[in-house]
Formats: C-alpha cells, sequence, structure tokens
C-alpha cells in the first residue's frame, strides 16, 4: 500500500470529506492486504488525534467533531473485515453506556466512533441504562474499562450506584472506571470514586489507552 493512501485517508479526515477517505479505504480493500489494515488504523488515529487537538483548542466545534468521527466510523466499517482477516489484536474491551433516567447518547457515540478507531472492542449497552446491568455487562465481558455517560444532574447520582453494585459484586478492582457527560466534573468522578473523567471523547479514548499499556 502506497503512502499515498494513506495520505489521502488522513486527509479525507483532517478536511472532512467523507468521500475522499471511503475512496481511500475502498482502494486499502481491493489491494486484499491485511497487513496494510494496521496502517490504515494508525492513520485514522493519527487524524484523529488532530481532530481532537482541534477541538479542544476551539478550532474546531461539536459539528465538526461529530462529522469525523462519522468518517472514521464508516471508514472502520469498510476495514474491520480485513481487521479480521488480519486477526488485528484488540487493545482492549470497554463497555460504555448511559445512565439510567436519561436517554442521551450523541457524547457516547462519538467516545465509541473514537475507541473503535483507536482498537478498542466496545460493547455499547444504550441508553437509560440500569445499574444492574452495568453489573452484569462487567461480569460477563470482563472489560479493561466501563464508560458511564450523563448529561442530566437529576440522575447524576446514578454512576455513584453503578460503582456500589460492582463493590458488592467483588468487581470493582477488576475495571477501571471512566464518566463523562455535560453534567459531570473531576470533582465528581472523585466524589463517587471513578477513576477518571473525560470532558471530550479524544481525551477518554487517551485514558483509556494509557490503562491498556500500563
Amino acid at each position: 500500500m502506497s503512502n499515498d493512501v494513506l495520505e489521502q485517508l488522513k486527509n479525507g479526515l483532517l478536511e472532512l470529506d467523507m468521500d475522499t477517505a471511503v475512496e481511500a479505504a475502498n482502494s486499502i480493500i481491493e489491494g486484499d492486504d491485511s497487513a496494510a489494515v494496521k496502517d490504515a488504523v494508525g492513520a485514522v488515529t493519527d487524524a484523529l488525534q488532530t481532530v481532537g487537538k482541534r477541538f479542544q483548542d476551539g478550532e474546531w466545534f461539536l459539528a465538526e467533531l461529530v462529522y469525523a468521527g462519522e468518517i472514521a466510523k464508516d471508514v472502520m466499517n469498510l476495514l474491520s473485515p480485513l481487521m479480521e482477516a488480519g486477526a488485528t489484536e484488540s487493545a482492549g474491551t470497554v463497555v460504555v453506556g448511559t445512565v439510567a433516567g436519561d436517554l442521551h447518547d450523541l457524547g457516547k457515540n462519538i467516545f465509541i466512533n473514537y475507541a473503535k478507531s483507536a482498537g478498542f472492542k466496545m460493547i455499547d449497552l444504550g441508553i437509560d441504562v440500569p445499574t444492574q446491568k452495568f453489573v452484569d455487562a462487567v461480569k460477563e465481558h470482563n472489560p479493561l474499562a466501563l464508560g458511564m455517560s450523563c448529561l442530566l444532574t437529576s440522575t447524576d447520582m446514578e454512576i455513584g450506584k453503578v460503582i456500589e453494585g460492582l463493590k458488592k459484586q467483588n468487581l470493582r478492582d477488576k475495571v477501571k472506571v471512566i464518566i463523562g457527560g455535560a453534567a459531570l466534573t473531576e470533582g465528581f468522578a472523585a466524589s463517587v470514586g471513578a477513576d477518571a473523567f473525560a470532558p471530550d471523547a479524544v481525551t477518554g479514548t487517551d485514558i483509556i489507552k494509557e490503562w491498556g499499556v500500563s
């Protein structure tokens, strides 16, 4: 695979050009080289890191972040059959859901797209997830991390209930807990015993990457 295709893939993401990125992904698929997928995923990850910096620096806004995530998702969906063929090793499993009483999923879905692009296997529990469902998912999947999203102050205490549920099942020490959403802060994360607060999808992905290598 030529570096030109990788540059085309990165530029498609950085210029928010879906057609260019998809064309590059299809070129990789037509080459039928499973070893090239790692380079392609690396190109997507590098581009998303740049996207994240632009967002954090105020150069880009939520609309750009969301669309870049959608492009990355479509590209990864195209590459995934070759990833499986090449037995690309997962960076780890992450269980994610929006807490009980909260029906918002935009932030959660952006995080899923970014983390998938970084090589994580994502288990999406959806919205309005009760405590026991989170606990059962941790028990079943033995994930590296559990991510909980919360956009409503009226539901933020659900996070503490899930953490307590994990403790009761002797699971708390086996999984890292990361939380995010408009209703939350680092101080809140500390008060309920979470391991980290993610102000955005890119930061959250970087945090679980560090957990994966530690």
